[in-house]
């Protein structure tokens, strides 16, 4: 492990720590332990939010590659991907190298490799997107907690989010033009840049498609908010849980790189939730929960993707030759 990897998870663990002290322990523990039994509806609740990500998943294949793709392959390799983003530091990008190899040999690596890039770009532009319209639902209707100073941030970020993806598709969207560094394309990487060309520029209805229920995904986020609130004998408007969501994804994308959302999870949701009006130890209680949900799924999505590559080590190839393709010369 890294020395900056060792410092961000201490800093976790140290902001985590402080908050239960500050917050009274017993008062965290009782507002966890209120939810009981509920936890049990709690933990399998992103089956839907992965079934959204999978169907966008298919979406970023071409219509002809869509066709007989089974749905289960892509479920797990949904789950298995955002395990190993979760669980490892390397900045959400780790687990786009696990998917292809998922899919097994059921396509071409150069198409798998595609689908996968093309789903990153569009689950990223449907972040954006979530982050960009919650903050207009949200702040300009009957809830006005963030000055206008928060209010141009928050919005500025989503901006140049969404501004850098639109400008990675158009850049996969052009022709190269052969040798003019950086527009030429060689190798292996032709090959692959000419297939995610070839999808952005022929289907762009299914693009829209893949945006749209990645951006389902993350709305049923805020059912989640809902649901775990609820069990904790808090009775949330929808707007609130929508705030709740919209704000945690944000801070989410600025704390990337923290493995596991060591200690951002808790202090993320404790400063929203006071934020919103609601006591700070609430707060501090739906994100252990919800962290410990996290944690759980990514947990089964790592072991996912153990048993995988031990029945099938060919299919560990698929996401080395990625890594790969991604280090050649544009």
């Amino acid at each position: 492990m890294k020395i900056f990897e060792r410092i961000v998870l201490i800093a976790g663990f140290a902001t985590l720590a402080a908050l239960v002290i500050k917050l009274n322990p017993s008062v965290v523990a009782h507002d966890i332990m209120t939810v009981g039994w509920g936890f049990l509806l709690i933990l399998p609740f992103p089956v839907f939010d992965n079934i959204f990500n999978s169907i966008a998943w298919r979406f970023s294949f071409s219509r002809h590659e869509a066709k007989g793709l089974p749905f289960l392959a892509l479920f797990r390799g949904r789950v298995a991907g955002d395990g190993v983003n979760y669980l490892t530091p390397s900045g959400t990008i780790a687990g786009e190298f696990v998917r292809p190899g998922m899919l097994g040999d059921i396509r071409t690596a150069e198409v798998k490799n595609a689908s996968v890039i093309v789903a990153k770009l569009s689950q990223s532009l449907a972040q954006a997107l979530f982050i960009l319209i919650g903050l207009f639902f949200v702040i300009d209707g009957p809830l006005h907690f963030l000055n206008g100073r928060s209010r141009h941030l928050a919005t500025g970020w989503a901006l140049l989010v969404g501004t850098i993806i639109l400008g990675s598709v158009a850049f996969l969207a052009m022709k190269p033009a052969p040798g003019k560094r950086p527009w030429q394309a060689q190798g292996r990487f032709a090959a692959l840049r000419a297939v995610i060309r070839g999808y952005l520029l022929d289907h762009p209805v299914r693009l829209t498609a893949s945006i749209l229920f990645f951006g389902l995904g993350y709305l049923w986020g805020a059912a989640e908010v809902l649901l775990i609130t609820r069990f904790m004998g808090l009775s949330l408007p929808l707007e609130t849980a929508l705030a709740v969501e919209v704000l945690s994804n944000i801070l989410d994308s600025l704390m990337f790189m923290v493995p596991a959302k060591v200690g951002t999870q808790e202090a993320g949701k404790t400063a929203i939730f006071y934020w919103l009006g609601y006591p700070a130890s609430q707060g501090l209680a739906f994100g252990l929960i919800r962290h410990l949900r996290e944690i759980l799924w990514a947990a089964a999505g790592f072991l996912l993707y153990a048993v995988n590559r031990r029945s099938l080590p060919s299919a560990a190839a698929p996401p080395r030759a990625l890594s790969e393709l991604l280090r050649e010369p544009l």
